[in-house]
């Protein structure tokens, strides 16, 4: 039973994928919710609205696309599908375009009539709470924006509560290598890559080598006459399946005019070098008051998700390297249901102990204190959800899911160049099917096994 007795505001920040998922479950709700996202682009979608243009954008301020002209999703859109809203059946690839994900995202909007909620072309300053308590005892929240089109009109609007939704794929990170400055050829980040024609003969050199080095490096090696992908993988971890004409090396340590620099002193001569090194987390409308980031750990935050001293402040998309649809569907569903009142949660003292003891039960796997919200563990992804649905007491995600996860990183590593050409049917809650390019079905698998 709720524990609302008028309807609460409620700022989405972003209305790409997670944005729109916190939408669907808000606005299911119109007696308890009055919902208002803020978008920068003029469509829903986030990231996934493409544009040829990188650094800065019509009106001044940086781009917020990573997107390249024939990038595909990583994995099949089976695993990028929010529950209850299937793709086109007409849609019989798995491998599904930027451009096909956009769509979807778009028909996931008109679906559910959430277009209306969302004001676009608004770039949010500032969120930070107030003094004034709502009804149920939270601080209110005072949100600064402006017009993308007029950035020096600035407006503020109060709200019972926020959902931030604004993603993690925008604040690229290129490390400070020695040398970079002097270099007289073409240095970029991966979120500036756009056509792999453009390295057309040239000698590349990519830094960084997981899911978007992987697939530069591939696409680029179509066009350059020499790839290096320099990366410091575990080599039992590396896909056995990833071309030989491209070149694993170490991680270059130095630049010059036209050279990278590795450890042991070697060096190549390259045209063209690209920082496939990701993203830092970027929160820069919440104050050091409200959060701290410290070697990519948000804090203080539970469960990914929650603000441990403001409840009414919630996260939506925070964790990385996963099946991001399914699971920001059911990340905003639980956030619905918290400012509903439905969900009773643990002291603040329970849940700063238990941020603790993921934190550090990360560590003792021998991982980065960096990789605080990663969740790329077939185990970890999963279990974190039937933790998400016991506390909003609803089903988790089926468990085909799970295997179909499992078994796709397993083609990505013994395949690589080829496992964007399989496609994949679920049959069933615990049964999917694999098919070859030929079209030959390979496994039907139930997940029978899978530990529920």
């Amino acid at each position: 039973m709720s524990g609302t007795t008028r309807r609460q505001r409620v700022a989405v920040i972003g209305a790409g994928p997670a944005g729109l998922c916190c939408l669907k479950h808000l606005a299911a709700k119109p007696e308890l919710f009055e919902p208002v996202a803020f978008e920068r682009n003029f469509w829903p979608g986030g990231i996934w609205n493409y544009t040829d243009q990188t650094r800065k954008d019509a009106f001044g301020l940086p781009v917020h696309s990573a997107l390249y002209n024939k990038l595909k999703i990583n994995v099949p859109k089976e695993l990028q599908e929010f529950p209850s809203f299937p793709y086109p059946k007409e849609w019989k690839t798995s491998y599904i375009t930027r451009q096909q994900c956009w769509e979807y995202l778009n028909m996931f909007t008109d679906h559910f009539d959430i277009r209306k909620y969302i004001r676009f072309h608004s770039f949010v300053r500032n969120v930070k709470p107030l003094k004034e308590m709502n009804e149920n005892g939270k601080p209110k929240w005072l949100v600064t924006f402006s017009p993308v089109t007029r950035m020096s009109e600035v407006n503020t609007e109060v709200f019972d509560a926020v959902l931030v939704s604004n993603g993690h794929d925008f604040n690229d990170y290129t490390p400070n290598i020695p040398g970079l400055e002097l270099f007289e050829g073409r240095a970029i980040h991966s979120k500036e890559f756009r056509y792999e024609e453009h390295f057309d003969g040239l000698r590349v050199a990519i830094l960084g080598c997981h899911y978007s080095g992987e697939d530069i490096s591939m696409h680029v090696a179509k066009f350059a006459k020499k790839v290096y992908a320099c990366h410091r993988r575990n080599p039992k971890e590396f896909p056995p399946s990833f071309p030989k004409e491209i070149e694993q090396r170490t991680p270059f340590v130095r630049m010059t005019r036209d050279s990278v620099v590795f450890p042991d002193g070697g060096s190549e001569k390259v045209d063209a070098v690209i920082f496939c090194t990701g993203y830092r987390f970027s929160y820069p409308f919440l104050k050091d008051d409200v959060i701290t980031i410290k070697d990519e750990r948000i804090e203080p935050i539970y469960k990914h998700m929650v603000h441990i001293d403001y409840n009414n402040l919630i996260f939506v998309g925070i964790p990385r390297q996963w099946s991001y649809f399914p699971h920001y569907h059911e990340m905003a569903k639980l956030a619905a249901l918290i400012l509903a009142g439905d969900v009773k949660l643990p002291s603040k003292e329970n849940m700063l102990a238990d941020s603790e003891a993921d934190f550090q039960s990360r560590l003792k796997e021998g991982k980065p204190p960096s990789f605080a919200h990663y969740m790329g563990d077939i185990d970890r992804q999963f279990r974190y959800n039937e933790d998400l649905a016991k506390m909003g007491g609803f089903d988790p995600l089926p468990p085909v899911l799970e295997m179909m996860w499992d078994d796709v990183m397993d083609e990505r590593y013994m395949n690589l160049p080829k496992c964007n050409t399989f496609d994949y049917e679920i049959t069933g809650p615990q049964s999917y099917r694999c098919l070859n390019p030929e079209g030959i079905k390979t496994r039907f698998c139930k997940a029978e096994n899978v530990k529920r």
